[in-house]
């Protein structure tokens, strides 16, 4: 059997054909699995199918003509209803590529801005007051920015906590950080559309949805219990404030700058040297600070949220 140049063409072209076919059955399969209300939409069209399917059998011809009507308009009512979750998806394609930006911020001015945040959750934590934080990252923010009030301020604690003061005209919002200053408070953010359960506020859907759509690091404090979650790539996770600290030290501190006060430690323990050659292994205390991390599990939550009541 001869295989001439087109036929590997043929070949490879229809390779790519069912592959990119796969792909898009990935991505539906994707959106339908994380949003509870999609699900229940895309029950619905299968429900108006298995109608028209029946209708036909039984030869219910005036019943048949309306679900046709309905299912003419289809693609338009698909548009309409998934529309979240298309612009959704939209955004996160055109997300931003660019490693890192223009901030000309020092490690050390880096390292305050962390010490003043974590301060200032701590100490919003005891206190049970409600914050919303955001940090930017690779991707602007500044149609966000935009809805809020500008400020242009350091970050600090004092400010912080200030700013979130149960009654003052700025706690009700969001505070956008870029680099290491408070570029606006009262910040509006779009909330997200999963089913979350009502333990869940307002403050924690708008974090969660932030996170969908952008790289942004998002700190709430819960007005209710004092507890603190970061909010990354849709997922929401509880921290204590030790955690929140390491966390955010190792994704806005370059590890670079982070390993270059143990250079000489190192190289002493490639050569051989230590401080006490005869000094027998210890034992490493843990420390009690530290505790592990609680991963809210936000979809499956949501299929239990959605049948006790929706999230305030």
């Amino acid at each position: 059997m001869k295989i001439d140049l087109s036929d590997v063409v043929l070949i490879v072209r229809l390779f790519l054909d069912i592959l990119a076919v796969w792909g898009l059955i990935y991505m539906a399969l994707r959106l339908f699995r994380n949003n509870y209300r999609t699900i229940q939409i895309l029950k619905g069209i299968l429900i108006l199918l298995f109608v028209k399917g029946l209708s036909m059998a039984l030869g219910l011809q005036a019943f048949g003509q309306v679900i046709n009507t309905f299912l003419q308009w289809g693609v338009l009512a698909i548009i309409i209803l998934f529309q979240p979750e298309i612009r959704g998806m939209l955004e996160k394609l055109g997300k931003s590529s660019i490693s890192s930006l223009n901030m000309d911020i020092t490690r050390e001015e880096t390292i305050l801005m962390i010490d003043e945040l974590v301060t200032a959750c701590q100490q919003m934590s005891a206190s049970k007051t409600g914050a919303l934080i955001t940090i930017q990252q690779t991707q602007q923010l500044t149609d966000y920015v935009n809805t809020g009030i500008r400020m242009d301020s350091v970050v600090s604690s004092e400010l912080l906590g200030t700013i979130f003061q149960y009654g003052t005209p700025m706690h009700d919002g969001a505070v956008i950080i870029q680099g290491n200053k408070i570029a606006c408070a009262a910040a509006y953010f779009p909330p997200t559309t999963r089913d979350l359960p009502s333990k869940y506020g307002a403050r924690h859907r708008a974090a969660v949805g932030i996170s969908e759509i952008t790289d942004s690091i998002t700190i709430v404090v819960s007005e209710e219990t004092g507890t603190i979650s970061l909010a990354v790539n849709g997922q929401l996770t509880k921290y204590p404030v030790e955690g929140l600290r390491r966390f955010l030290m190792n994704v806005l501190v370059p590890k670079d700058d982070l390993d270059s006060s143990n250079v000489i430690m190192r190289t002493a323990k490639q050569l051989g040297f230590s401080r006490n050659r005869d000094e027998s292994p210890k034992k490493t205390k843990t420390d009690e600070r530290i505790q592990p991390l609680q991963i809210v599990d936000l979809y499956n939550i949501g299929q239990e949220g959605g049948k006790h009541g929706k999230a305030r």
